[in-house]
Formats: structure tokens, C-alpha cells, sequence
């Protein structure tokens, strides 16, 4: 069997972990002699394979039926990259548990690009949101590919900033690469489908498991140089994307949030135990060494007043109401209203319905 297909075969035979495929792999030599082997034969090579998994891998390894999935996969659109093809990502090579290969529908990032990965939870504020969609706009707009996932919340925030900044964005899944998962994104899916980039290790119309997601997350992070996290709880799944990228070599950087803030304690703990500290586009910038000028980045470096300043610093990561900030600041409703007025004009906040306002900066 020629290579390509060899490689297709271990991304798509259900059952058999990675792990189980790897120590075959190792055994065999190559993909094209592990797949000549007969199931039967495959605990020969040190790795614990079951009567249905042998029968999982004899029925996917006729060169017909790889050949058939293959073809269907092109014609939705989906291209297939082995580990062995120079247009293989080089970052994912340097992984401990490089994919066998990859099914990507758009395109894929630029190489010598500096990239970063944005990532949190699917359950944020409106602060996380905005927060997201901003970072992700002004990393795009400075050219840096923004690599996330398809997630509600923060991830999906960070892929809408990048596009609407008419940058690049990759969005990793953990169900087939033909399959929008969660529905809800149907619409980022699509303008990434045609604007960005959509990869996954997964086969086509392999189904979102929740065990997939962490296994998912190292590529996240193995697509970027830098990992950001917006905002994340205690126990947020965006912790397992932390660990791979600790474990590949990369830096993290962390949004803080108001101390209390159930959704940013996770954040806060990162903070606490080394990670960078996040506060405005620029502390990306010049992690990679960049000079960006443009009057979307100077938005974070805006001369604010004394006043301007103690509103901001009253304002939390949820809706500030117009009362609640006059309780607070003692400001009289006159001379409040005016410093609203001057935050919203220099960027520093926005409105939220009809009596509330939002922190940007």
C-alpha cells in the first residue's frame, strides 16, 4: 500500500488508540509495512490489541475501501497532509505525539509566521467575550494567525475577532473536519471554511466524543508559539490546553480578572503560579519582537483623566449599570454621565442596553 493511504488507514481504523498504533508503527517501520500486516499479527508488536480491534483493522486496511473513503473525503472538500508530506505542518512534528496526519478544509497557516493560540471557556462573561473578539481582532490585524477551536465562548469569540480584522484563523476540532460542531457556530464554520482554516486528526463524519477534546487541545497549542487564555474557571478544560503547552516549550499568558470572579479564577491561578500577565495587545507584540502602529493598537494607549481612570477601575468583567456606578464613585449624574461619554468616544468602554456599560480596555 503507498504511503498516503497507509497513513490515511491509521487516522481512520475506529478502535485502536493512539497510543496502540504508535508502538505498531514503531514496531513495523513504516506505514506502508505495518499495513500489510494482518490484525492477528499486530500483537506482535508490543502493543495489547483485542479480537474486535484485530477485526476493526482488517476490515480497514483493504486498499478499496481506503481508496473509496479517500475519494469521498476530497470531494467534500477536505484535504489529507501524513506526517511524511512536506506540506506537513512543521510545528506539529515536534510533537511527542505527532498526529499521523491531518484532514484540513481551507487552508492551513503560514509557516514563518508567529502564531498564537486563544483559548477559554465556553461559559464567559460578557467580559471574556469581548475580550476574546479583541484580542483576536488585533492579533489578526498585525498578521498573526490566531489558532482556537470551534467552542462557544471564548474560542469562538477569538476565530469571529480574527475574521472580522480580515485576518487568518485555524480552528481545531475534535469531531471530522466535515462536521460543525457545536451547531450554533454553523455560520463560523462556513467563513472559516473559506476565509481560514478547519484541522483535525479525525476521519470525515467521525462524531464529537467528549474524550476527544482534551486529546484535541495538544494540537491547539502545537499550531502556536504562545498560548493565550482569556478567561477560564478553576477547573476549565482550558487548564488541559495549559499543560500541553507547558509540556511542548511554550509560554503562556494569562487575562487577569477581578479577584472573585468565579470565571477568572483559573486565570487569576495561572497568573499566581508565573504565567504573563495579558493586559493589552502589545505584550504579544513584543513577545514576538513585533512593531505594530496602527490607531486600533494605540486604543490600549489612550490618555485617560484621573476621573476617567476610577470609572474604569469600578467597572468589573460583567455589565456596569449607570446607578451602581454612581453609588460607587459619588460622582454627581452630570459630570458621570460626561466620563461615559468620553470612555465610549476613546474606546475605553461600550454600551450594554440601555443603562449599562462595558470595560474594553
Amino acid at each position: 500500500m503507498e504511503r498516503t493511504l497507509a497513513c490515511f488507514l491509521l487516522n481512520c481504523v475506529p478502535g485502536i488508540s493512539y497510543e496502540k498504533l504508535a508502538k505498531c508503527l514503531e514496531y513495523a517501520g513504516s506505514p506502508e509495512a505495518l499495513s500489510e500486516m494482518p490484525g492477528a499479527r499486530l500483537s506482535e508488536c508490543g502493543a495489547v490489541i483485542s479480537f474486535s480491534e484485530q477485526a476493526a483493522w482488517d476490515e480497514w486496511r483493504d486498499p478499496e475501501l481506503l481508496k473509496r473513503k479517500y475519494d469521498s473525503m476530497e470531494k467534500k472538500g477536505i484535504v489529507y497532509y501524513s506526517r511524511y508530506d512536506p506540506d506537513f505542518p512543521r510545528r506539529l512534528l515536534t510533537l511527542r505525539d505527532c498526529p499521523f496526519g491531518i484532514f484540513v478544509k481551507g487552508k492551513l497557516p503560514e509557516e514563518e509566521r508567529n502564531a498564537a493560540a486563544i483559548v477559554g471557556s465556553r461559559k464567559c462573561t460578557v467580559y471574556g467575550k469581548e475580550s476574546a473578539h479583541f484580542f483576536g481582532r488585533m492579533l489578526a490585524k498585525a498578521g498573526i494567525p490566531v489558532i482556537s477551536g470551534l467552542a462557544l465562548g471564548v474560542d469562538g469569540m477569538a476565530g469571529r475577532g480574527a475574521l472580522s480584522a480580515g485576518g487568518y484563523t485555524l480552528a481545531v476540532l475534535g469531531c471530522g473536519a466535515d462536521i460543525c460542531y457545536p451547531a450554533e457556530n454553523i455560520d463560523l464554520y462556513q467563513a472559516l471554511s473559506a476565509e481560514g482554516g478547519i484541522v483535525s486528526e479525525r476521519p470525515p463524519g467521525y462524531e464529537a466524543r467528549p474524550y476527544d477534546f482534551p486529546i484535541r487541545n495538544r494540537l491547539i497549542s502545537g499550531f502556536s508559539d504562545v498560548l493565550i487564555v482569556i478567561e477560564a474557571a478553576e477547573n476549565s478544560g482550558s487548564m488541559i490546553t495549559v499543560n500541553h503547552a507547558l509540556s511542548q516549550g511554550k509560554d503562556v499568558f494569562a487575562l487577569p480578572g477581578r479577584v472573585g470572579d468565579r470565571m477568572s479564577a483559573g486565570t487569576n491561578e495561572l497568573l499566581k503560579n508565573g504565567a504573563q500577565v495579558l493586559t493589552c495587545p502589545e505584550d504579544i507584540f513584543q513577545y514576538f519582537g513585533m512593531t505594530v502602529k496602527n490607531e486600533t493598537v494605540r486604543k490600549n494607549q489612550v490618555r485617560l483623566s484621573r476621573e476617567e481612570k476610577i470609572i474604569l477601575d469600578l467597572m468589573g468583567s460583567t455589565p456596569a449599570g449607570v446607578d451602581d456606578l454612581l453609588e460607587k464613585s459619588c460622582f454627581p449624574v452630570s459630570i458621570l454621565t460626561g466620563i461615559l461619554v468620553d470612555l465610549e468616544i476613546k474606546g475605553a468602554v461600550k454600551k450594554n442596553g440601555m443603562n449599562g456599560y462595558i470595560r474594553l480596555i
